[in-house]
């Protein structure tokens, strides 16, 4: 039993870095192909790396692995180690591929081709990387130890570094660039969202009724979906009350109105939007994965 284990967590690993390596292969075509040719910047480390590149023509391989040092140092230190191996893999692998991936271009008479193309190639990448539980260090570890002792977002805290790349491409590369810059941030978020998320968006439905057992039987044989029966009382009327718990899809809200309705006109219906669903159930992720 404790092989099988071994072997499963160590194909895992193994999965892990595939998924690492071939997203830091993406993005460094992204950076290189059109990123750097049209001076757009990306963000975090890399955005950096390209900014001295730039301006000051170092090399961004070389400026990824000396910007990234202190901060892995810092993440090591104060942060979950595997996450932190796993993320020296993307750093590392990003900047080869930076450096091996230099001879690839893309030519394109139209910006917003560039924006979109780049976008959605760099954000490929960065959903894969993602996707595999790593990253590529720079912000995405500052951030980590920021939300672990301090408690900021790490959402926010992303933002306030894009937005330090946006200004700094305002200062040295004018309004225009720095516009082109955020709209390619901005298509490449949306990417890694898709790739993390999918499009099987879902919902979360709490009914508030004193039909319980009437709603929950049309919920099980009508949209051949379980449900959760909660005991609640109201805080006004201090009257009993049962709460439903399910989760459907988008598709099927309409439907499970209707249902509702039918049974129950009075009853309080309450739509959550839901992202991913980890558990045992039709349409939702591997709670292992």
């Amino acid at each position: 039993m404790k092989v099988n284990m071994k072997n499963k967590k160590l194909m895992s690993h193994i999965g892990r870095i595939c998924l690492t390596v071939l997203g830091t292969l993406i993005v460094s075509i992204s950076i290189n192909a059109l990123y750097i040719p049209y001076n757009i910047m990306s963000g975090g480390v890399s955005g950096l790396a390209i900014w001295l590149n730039l301006t000051f023509d170092f090399n961004t391989s070389l400026s990824i692995i000396i910007i990234n040092i202190p901060i892995f140092i810092m993440g090591y230190r104060w942060i979950n180690k595997e996450f932190i191996v796993f993320s020296l893999v993307g750093a590392v692998t990003l900047a080869l591929f930076i450096h091996l991936t230099q001879g690839v271009s893309f030519h394109s008479e139209e910006i917003l081709t560039t924006i979109l193309l780049g976008g959605v190639i760099n954000g490929l990448g960065l959903g894969l990387i993602l996707r595999a539980n790593s990253s590529t260090g720079g912000n995405d570890i500052i951030s980590k130890i920021l939300n672990k002792y301090f408690s900021y977002s790490i959402s926010t805290l992303n933002f306030m570094f894009n937005m330090l790349i946006i200004a700094i491409s305002i200062v040295f590369f004018g309004i225009d660039i720095a516009v082109q810059t955020l709209a390619t941030m901005f298509v490449s978020a949306n990417t890694i969202k898709f790739i993390l998320e999918g499009i099987n968006y879902k919902r979360t439905i709490l009914i508030i009724t004193k039909y319980d057992i009437e709603i929950a039987k049309v919920i099980n044989e009508k949209m051949n979906r379980g449900c959760t029966i909660l005991d609640g009382r109201g805080s006004y009327t201090n009257e009993l009350k049962s709460v439903l718990y399910t989760i459907i899809s988008i598709n099927q809200v309409a439907k499970l109105k209707m249902l509702v309705r039918s049974i129950d006109k009075d009853a309080l219906i309450n739509v959550i939007e839901t992202r991913v669903v980890f558990g045992h159930g039709r349409g939702f992720e591997n709670i292992n994965s």
